[in-house]
């Protein structure tokens, strides 16, 4: 059922998602940036006792800004993070209630966490029966219900004590052009390098082989273990949020009939 009581719309809670893919696209320049600089190097490693040749990845990891990186993250997760609390503030005022500086969009760890937050605002008058449960069972906006809107909380908490440093790593290579002994021209790629930065050469061996163009290379940010989605590539992930952001407020304005 449509709540026909329009106050105030939520035109700032999308601002602030536009702005945080605004820092999403400068990582993404950032990240793209370092992927054309000439950040790597790739060698032979030769096992004289097998002849087993490994083409061996080397990362220069210091030019790549990882704390401009996570500066850049901590906003972007800031602006998700925001764009919700205004989205609730104009909720209370859509229900006829009165905002405090406390108002905020209730996201709790469990659903009994979160009906208790909604069962508060709901005794002060600060949301309808229909919002509360539009909310509770709609939104889920907690870690089983909602995993996106509770993890973007737990990040955006998390980066208020510590910079969210991410996790860099070569992906995806292609144009590698290697030489053997005889001269003749070997080409590698498109293939992705493992967690040890070691491809073996399977076709190779007893050869000697020399790397004549070492290509071009893609990398990525991850988030690091032990953080919400972490080993999850950071742009598609913050991107993910967004998207998961911008369908809730979609909700809501459907209830409020502001669509």
């Amino acid at each position: 059922m449509a709540i026909m009581i329009p106050h105030m719309d939520f035109r700032e809670s999308k601002e602030k998602v536009k702005r945080a893919v605004k820092h999403i696209n400068d990582l993404d320049a950032m990240l793209s940036d370092f992927s054309d600089s000439d950040f790597y190097s790739l060698h032979i490693d030769k096992d004289v006792n097998t002849g087993t040749n490994h083409l061996r990845l080397e990362i220069d990891k210091f030019p790549f800004p990882v704390n401009a990186a996570a500066l850049i993250i901590g906003d972007a997760l800031h602006n998700l993070r925001s764009s919700l609390d205004l989205l609730y503030y104009a909720t209370v005022i859509n229900c006829g209630g009165t905002p405090s500086k406390w108002t905020r969009f209730p996201i709790r760890d469990t659903r009994e966490e979160l009906m208790g937050v909604l069962n508060s605002a709901l005794k002060q008058k600060q949301i309808t029966m229909d919002v509360h449960d539009f909310i509770l069972d709609a939104i889920k906006p907690y870690e089983a219900g909602n995993y996106p809107l509770w993890a973007a909380d737990d990040l955006n908490i998390r980066d208020k004590h510590q910079l969210l440093i991410p996790v860099l790593k070569a992906m995806w290579f292609n144009g590698i052009r290697l030489e053997d002994d005889k001269q003749n021209m070997i080409f590698i790629g498109p293939y992705i390098m493992d967690e040890a930065g070691s491809l073996r050469l399977r076709e190779l061996i007893d050869k000697n082989i020399t790397v004549q163009d070492k290509g071009q290379a893609v990398t990525n940010i991850f988030f690091d273990i032990g953080t919400p989605f972490d080993g999850q590539p950071v742009g598609k992930t913050l991107n993910n949020i967004a998207e998961v952001i911008t369908c809730t407020i979609k909700e809501f304005e459907i209830i409020f009939n502001f669509e």
